[in-house]
């Protein structure tokens, strides 16, 4: 069964809560440290958020991770996503959802998707490439890649 985005709510804040603290997933990710004060603020002003849009990622109802864009504008957005179940990883689950977040800028009406990656997660670069991202910045420890969509 595919994966499925679905409302990102407090059982996903949560579970991010964990993964996100993984040392691996934070590095991968780029992830500063956070307290869950911090998070509780950013997960109270998600409903305020015109340029963002967050959902949890399941597979069989199970919780495996997150994906989303910003700074949506009319023309473009900007990616983001991990799963941060491990068990999950290896299986094609980040190829879908990718082309699921892909799906959903289309629907709003977006033409182009860009994303950031760290230079050293050669698995997530090595799926977007498969994908038809392009690196058009080399930011030092981070990537732009861009693709028409």
């Amino acid at each position: 069964m595919p994966v499925k985005l679905v409302e990102y709510d407090r059982r996903y804040l949560l579970a991010s809560r964990c993964w996100l603290r993984d040392p691996e997933i934070a590095s991968l990710t780029l992830t500063p440290p956070f307290t869950d004060d911090d998070q509780e603020r950013w997960f109270l002003r998600l409903a305020s958020k015109a340029d963002y849009v967050v959902w949890g990622v399941e597979l069989d109802g199970i919780p495996i991770g997150v994906a989303g864009l910003k700074n949506i504008t009319p023309e473009r957005a900007e990616y983001f996503g991990y799963l941060g179940e491990k068990w999950a990883w290896g299986a094609g689950h980040g190829t879908e959802m990718l082309l699921s977040t892909i799906n959903e800028a289309k629907a709003r009406g977006c033409h182009w998707i860009c994303l950031r990656v760290w230079r050293e997660n050669h698995r997530a670069i090595a799926l977007y490439r498969r994908q038809a991202f392009e690196v058009t910045r080399d930011e030092g420890d981070e990537l732009r890649m861009d693709r028409h969509v």
